[in-house]
């Protein structure tokens, strides 16, 4: 019987000459075929390997020999944001041992993307710097602000250099004598206390 219909075809001028076997059901192609991926498709078996979609002319991805439509390639297969868990098409940031959209890599307090500074990471969040030390850096003894360079450490605290002064004369206690007043340094001077340096002086 088909041997009569293809025989009738060709006397109405109908080119029915084979076109290969269809690589997805193995069977002759007559007709529209498409070819792709080094294969020949009938037209309705050329589809998406996950939600069977036919990718007819539309842009298709190949993983592993298979075809895939561009959304469920992206989907499947192309990395995800940490933030959103929505696959990276363009521009990237790997930052933590993941990949993130770079509109979504921002700091964990304030909501501001990164600029030239970085970022500093905290219990697998990324901070800004002003966000980072202000959140967890220790606080100095003098102005309670955080402490981000040197430091002295003293009278269980920890100082900004320039904060390390007399509770009452404001003058910088870092290499002289103090003295433990409510928590803060105070000078000898301030207290009426001389320095052995002066006693010696004077008994000459």
């Amino acid at each position: 019987m088909l041997g009569s219909l293809t025989s009738h075809m060709t006397e109405q001028g109908i080119n029915t000459s084979q076109k290969g076997c269809c690589c997805a059901c193995d069977k002759p192609i007559v007709g529209q075929v498409i070819t792709a991926l080094g294969k020949t498709w009938h037209p309705e078996h050329f589809v998406c390997a996950h939600c069977k979609e036919e990718l007819g002319t539309k842009n298709f991805f190949e993983r592993d020999g298979k075809p895939y439509c561009e959304p469920d390639y992206h989907n499947l297969f192309s990395p995800k944001c940490a933030y959103c868990s929505g696959p990276i098409l363009d521009k990237c940031v790997t930052a933590m041992n993941k990949t993130w959209h770079p509109e979504h890599f921002f700091c964990a307090q304030c909501g501001n993307t990164f600029g030239e500074e970085g970022f500093h990471e905290k219990n697998g969040k990324p901070y800004c710097k002003d966000d980072y030390f202000n959140m967890f850096a220790p606080k100095c003894g003098g102005c309670n602000n955080p402490i981000m360079e040197n430091y002295i450490s003293a009278l269980n605290s920890q100082w900004h250099p320039e904060c390390f002064v007399c509770r009452d004369c404001k003058q910088s206690v870092a290499s002289k004598a103090f003295y433990e007043i409510e928590g803060k340094p105070v000078c000898g001077e301030c207290l009426g206390i001389e320095d052995d340096d002066d006693e010696e002086e004077e008994e000459d």
